[in-house]
């Protein structure tokens, strides 16, 4: 089996970070790298830097797309073995590849792997190890979130339901699966993790290889919801893909409408305050579009049954 891998990188309106990230990759990565796809769906065109040790591919795309249907975009221009998928706020470091390239080479089953992530401003702190779904299933677990690295944690593979911010996917499961679901834009890696396990395929955090999220560390008020108040379309899909991913998990359960509505508390005060309070000038259109979301998923149960 080859080891060859190819990274794919979706991005909008974030020049910069892309700059950042291309940048941590020229000085990292290993010889197995095929090439880089960059997937961007920005509202201006704009070049990206020469990085004449990379070998990679701009596709630009005139109209947005959002995050997933970005992803399957590239990933399937890859012809590679593995793919490894990298949001456009991070940075790569010498212990970014070779350990899941490690691992999913000794593990057939193993369809995903995800590394530790630790904040790039905070490096003892960390973002998430790994997200396992709590046991009532409303939610996902944050294993060692925003607390200093915990050897504890490190050094294995633990079980993830979810694959967020950057994770090293085998291309024959995502082709068995289908890639990511499209019906939900922004948020689909926990969905994809489960229809992995449902066909058989391992999913887990490997916390021997660390990356590192370039975001704001906590400690001011509304630092949890920085995506979100820079991209008003962003929290309106935010809101709907949770909804459609909650229905995938409890599609037999009764009252979920009601029981939804009551779970999404969770993130729906939090980020409300979030955006009044750092919203500047758009604060009432961050605020539209999270009711447009919440009232269309309540609204729409029914049809997002049927998305999933």
């Amino acid at each position: 089996m080859s080891s060859k891998f190819t990274i794919v990188v979706p991005t909008h309106n974030r020049q910069f970070r892309v700059t950042s990230l291309l940048r941590s990759i020229s000085a990292t990565a290993p010889e197995s790298l095929a090439k880089i796809v960059v997937v961007d769906d920005s509202d201006r065109s704009t070049d990206l830097p020469d990085r004449t040790n990379l070998n990679v591919e701009h596709i630009r795309i005139s109209s947005r797309v959002f995050i997933s249907r970005a992803k399957n975009l590239g990933w399937n221009m890859a012809s590679t073995e593995f793919v490894y998928f990298i949001d456009d706020d991070n940075i790569v470091c010498n212990e970014t590849f070779t350990p899941v390239l490690r691992e999913m080479m000794h593990g057939p089953k193993i369809g995903a792997l995800v590394p530790a992530v630790l904040y790039k401003r905070s490096p003892n702190l960390v973002w998430v190890y790994s997200t396992p779904l709590s046991k009532d299933r409303w939610k996902h677990d944050l294993i060692g979130r925003n607390e200093p690295r915990n050897k504890q944690f490190e050094g294995k593979l633990i079980r993830t339901d979810a694959l967020p911010n950057a994770c090293l996917l085998r291309r024959k499961a995502l082709e068995e699966v289908g890639g990511f679901n499209e019906a939900l834009a922004v948020n689909s890696s926990a969905e994809l993790a489960i229809r992995l396990q449902k066909a058989g395929w391992s999913t887990y955090s490997c916390t021997n290889a660390f990356i590192y999220h370039d975001v704001e560390p906590p400690g001011r008020l509304g630092w949890w919801a920085t995506h979100g108040i820079a991209d008003p379309e962003r929290v309106y899909y935010e809101v709907k893909d949770w909804f459609a991913l909650m229905r995938f998990i409890h599609s037999e359960e009764r009252f979920f409408k009601f029981r939804a509505a009551i779970h999404s508390a969770r993130f729906i005060l939090p980020n409300s305050l979030a955006y009044l309070v750092r919203g500047g000038p758009r604060r009432w259109k961050l605020l539209a579009r999270l009711a447009n979301g919440l009232t269309e998923a309540l609204v729409e149960e029914k049809h997002n049954r049927t998305l999933l």
